[in-house]
């Protein structure tokens, strides 16, 4: 639905006051007189501050979040349900593989936040046509970074049989992620450009095309796992050269469908070769960059300490890992809930914090995280009532099920903890509080839970169990420091804004 705007300023329910001062301020001179009038008048009562319009923004605002995050996540969950037929080993080295894979990606998307937040930036400054010139930056950054990672993780076989896991394990999960490291350069061109899309508010674009890929990803993974006519059955090797397939059609796919098929695009500098390119008010790509390894690095840090705990499964054997795999599968997928309902948090308490609204910042931070306590509990109330369905769901393997049975109880609550902290964490962020949650995060995953994890799975002999064991105390912990901080956050006084006379 388009917006009413005057001057070019949309009035939106969430910045409305500052809209009218800087439609005010900005806008006078151009306004007709009976305009004038009403921009002097007596501003209307500010927007609905009851629990109903505060769940409704929050909603809005993640459903397209929560659908982009579970799209990014299905090749993967569809690699373990194919793998969960083909036996414990095959999904052991898949899982053990794929761990490192997974934080590298992490990193990726880290590496280039600095493309979507520049785009917002130069289309709010009105110089829409250089952006083209950040998102080709993106895509030299982000294809350059991933062959350099692909290259490094060729010696992953090497690296996991010196961490002293089974020669066996740590030959087929180093295969798994020599081959997956050549699946980065493309998902990061599909990374730059799903982000330029969200940029520009054309953020389905980039789901459809992964649920495309999604199915495309699956029938490969079919076909060369378990084989068909002449080609061999490959096992977990198999599924990673579906992924890399799969990537490098969605990567190059998107790309195209920006520089070529993209509705508008000579608006946005992406007609012709030279347009967009002279882009000076946004640097010459040092910003860029600077944001880039920032978030890199952070998002690096948090899904390394994940990888970690995969790291220690392995130490509790085969079974145990493949279990671990499926149970933090379906983890995974259940807490993208919690993260579009963070993401959605961080958008409104900043909004908040930017009209200088502190009730309705606090407001906004309570009501994501009771939702992401709501919604998770419903899905935790699920997985304890038919564990034996959803586990089922991505493993035949009734070794395997029978190891992971006793670890569901764990991992929900675990499941419940974790989206909690998150989306207080991006609460904290949205109030402009970044270094705290990341020191937060530190403590609690590194030197609370890692240490915790080898304690509780290898020391005391908990295997699969003590793993999510230490992933709740570690996500509780969290929880409750981001709660006291936002608490802390919420009663500081806001900073006082100049008004013109």
């Amino acid at each position: 639905m388009s917006r009413p705007t005057i001057c070019s300023f949309p009035i939106t329910s969430d910045g409305w006051r500052a809209g009218v001062e800087r439609r005010q301020g900005r806008c006078g001179a151009v306004m007709t007189a009976p305009v004038q009038a009403q921009a002097t008048a007596p501003p209307p009562a500010p927007p609905h501050r009851t629990l109903p319009w505060h769940l409704r923004r929050t909603l809005a605002l993640a459903g397209p979040l929560i659908l982009s995050r579970v799209g990014m996540l299905a090749m993967t969950t569809g690699d373990v349900v194919v793998l969960g037929r083909a036996g414990a080993e095959e999904l052991a080295y898949y899982v053990l593989g794929y761990a490192i894979v997974d934080s590298l990606i992490a990193v990726t998307a880290g590496l280039q936040l600095g493309v979507p937040i520049l785009t917002a930036r130069t289309l709010g400054e009105g110089r829409a046509e250089q952006a083209a010139g950040i998102w080709r930056r993106g895509l030299a950054f982000a294809f350059v970074a991933g062959l350099l990672i692909a290259l490094v993780m060729q010696s992953a076989g090497w690296l996991f049989a010196t961490m002293g896991h089974d020669p066996a394990l740590a030959a087929g999960g180093g295969a798994v992620t020599a081959m997956m490291g050549f699946a980065l350069p493309f998902m990061g061109l599909y990374l730059v450009s799903a982000m330029f899309l969200e940029a520009l508010e054309r953020p389905l674009i980039a789901t459809a095309a992964v649920g495309m890929a999604t199915l495309v990803n699956l029938g490969l993974s079919i076909l060369l796992v378990f084989g068909a006519g002449p080609i061999p059955p490959l096992g977990a090797w198999g599924c990673a050269l579906a992924t890399v397939i799969t990537s490098f059609l969605l990567g190059v796919g998107l790309v195209l469908y920006v520089r070529f098929a993209l509705k508008g695009r000579e608006r946005y500098g992406l007609a012709g070769r030279k347009a967009g390119e002279g882009d000076n008010a946004s640097g010459d790509g040092r910003e860029q960059r600077r944001l880039g390894f920032a978030a890199g690095a952070s998002y690096g840090l948090e899904a390394g300490a994940f990888t970690g705990i995969t790291m220690i499964a392995g130490f509790v054997g085969v079974i145990g890992l493949a279990s671990m795999g499926v149970l933090f599968q379906i983890l995974a997928l259940s807490f993208m809930v919690s993260f579009g309902i963070a993401g959605a948090t961080q958008v409104r308490v900043g909004n908040a914090w930017g009209r200088r609204d502190a009730h309705g910042m606090a407001m906004a931070g309570w009501v994501g995280f009771a939702l992401s306590l709501f919604l998770t509990a419903l899905i935790c109330l699920a997985l304890l009532a038919f564990p034996r369905f959803f586990l089922g769901l991505l493993t035949t393997d009734q070794v395997v099920l029978a190891a992971a049975l006793p670890g569901m109880a764990w991992m929900v609550a675990a499941l419940l903890a974790d989206g909690g902290q998150t989306v207080l964490n991006h609460a904290c962020r949205g109030r402009g509080d970044s270094w705290v949650p990341t020191a937060f995060h530190m403590v609690s995953y590194w030197l609370i839970m890692i240490p915790l994890g080898w304690l509780f799975a290898i020391t005391l002999d908990h295997g699969t169990i003590g793993l999510f064991q230490a992933i709740l105390v570690a996500s509780l912990f969290s929880m409750t420091m981001m709660a006291a901080r936002f608490i802390a956050l919420s009663r500081k006084a806001l900073p006082t804004v100049s008004r013109a006379a």
